[in-house]
């Protein structure tokens, strides 16, 4: 597939996902298990239409990203979340941007443009003016939290590119491996923090159906297909499209409103992920020719003489 089309699809990934925020007003009060409930039956479903298991040493490799990509990332997300506010929590997370490119350099032995990082601090600032609210305070747990999640995510990206997956299988069923390894590490996580599975009334079945299938089944195949195939550098700005979808998704449905500096910090995200991601012009090259051969001044032997009579 070329590259700016399989960026395109990798980028709806993110987007669908930034639904999720509009929608957890109808999910139960109950984070962890809404985390277990978001990724199993999206592991299920996605095994289900391409079903094939780990063998050797893919076990443990699905269970680490697995648990870098969805286990931490939710548990340590809903931490933060719950001791801070929505947009402390939210501009902390985008860091994972700058985690991932910042991983993508030993790990990946990946050159990272100057203009790439500089596009990625944009970004987290433009998050920040989008979701940030002055009368936020700070709570030194929440704040680790929320850097360990941005931590896990963007290693969990990395370590995607770089074992990719194995020979035969495809995204679909390599996201239902990630999916169903996060799960196993959330689960524990939710029953000792939550307990029981929560009661679920109808309202919340359509919320908890759309977050699995909507932003977890779709949105993690595009995004870890995307992940595996794309080099870091171009893919790691693209999770900075969630807030913005939240934003969008907010207003268009919800009839939110959103102040200057929020339509400000949504344009300058935007600007930063075109900046980050914007094909560049191949260096003209010149072909090498072959140098001609020089032309010989070799003199013609002379004529022999003639005999003498």
């Amino acid at each position: 597939m070329n590259q700016n089309k399989l960026l395109l699809r990798t980028a709806l990934g993110p987007t669908l996902g930034g639904t999720s925020y509009l929608v957890a007003q109808y999910l139960p009060p109950s984070p962890y298990w809404d985390a277990v409930l978001r990724a199993a039956p999206a592991g299920l479903l996605l095994l289900a239409l391409k079903p094939a298991l780990p063998k050797g040493m893919w076990w443990w490799r699905s269970l680490v990203v697995g648990a870098l990509n969805i286990g931490f990332f939710f548990g340590l997300l809903f931490v933060s979340a719950q001791r801070l506010s929505s947009g402390v929590s939210a501009t902390i997370g985008a860091l994972s941007t700058l985690f991932a490119i910042g991983f993508a350099v030993p790990v990946l032995r990946e050159r990272i443009r100057p203009v790439q990082y500089v596009a990625a601090v944009i970004g987290v600032c433009g998050v920040a003016l989008l979701v940030f609210r002055g009368d936020s305070s700070l709570d030194a747990l929440g704040v680790v939290a929320g850097l360990g999640s941005a931590l896990s995510l963007g290693l969990g990206s990395v370590l995607s590119r770089r074992w990719g997956r194995p020979e035969g299988i495809g995204g679909i069923t390599f996201a239902s491996w990630t999916l169903l390894g996060g799960s196993a590490v959330l689960l524990p996580i939710a029953l000792l923090a939550e307990g029981a599975p929560p009661s679920i009334t109808l309202s919340q079945l359509g919320g908890l159906a759309w977050v699995a299938f909507g932003c977890s089944a779709l949105a993690y195949y595009l995004l870890l297909s995307g992940l595996q195939a794309l080099p870091i550098s171009l893919s790691a700005p693209l999770p900075l499209l969630g807030p913005v979808s939240a934003g969008f998704f907010g207003w268009l449905i919800a009839g939110e409103t959103l102040a200057p500096l929020q339509l400000l910090g949504g344009a300058i995200v935007l600007g930063s992920v075109l900046g980050a991601t914007w094909p560049r012009k191949p260096k003209a090259t010149v072909e090498a020719v072959p140098d001609a051969p020089l032309p010989t001044t070799e003199a013609e032997p002379p004529a022999p003489l003639a005999g003498r009579r």
